[in-house]
């Protein structure tokens, strides 16, 4: 379903919802490995992400079409639940991506 540079993109706004709250859950990390094996992408690829720019992030998500978004917006509200607590840092996060 998603091309490469979408898969990316994808891991790299999970990774910020999941990183929002200063914890990281076992449940949050075994999700996060467990998509990237689905995608198959290496944890080598992500080595670099406190680089990343979210608004060029924000840009490559807006270049999703609809039917990609509404999967992406599932994984994003999947990762902010699966550690029992939605934290209200993660819905900034999330609003800041899926909202125009």
């Amino acid at each position: 379903m998603f091309n490469e540079e979408e898969k990316r993109t994808i891991i790299h706004i999970l990774t910020m919802i999941m990183e929002a709250d200063s914890v990281m859950h076992p449940n949050e990390i075994k999700f996060i490995n467990t998509l990237m094996n689905e995608f198959g992408l290496s944890k080598a690829e992500f080595d670099h992400m406190d680089m990343l720019d979210p608004d060029m992030l924000k840009k490559e998500y807006s270049l999703f079409n609809s039917e990609k978004k509404e999967r992406a917006k599932e994984l994003f509200l999947k990762m902010a639940k699966i550690d029992g607590c939605v934290h209200p840092k993660e819905i900034v996060i999330i609003n800041r991506f899926i909202k125009d």
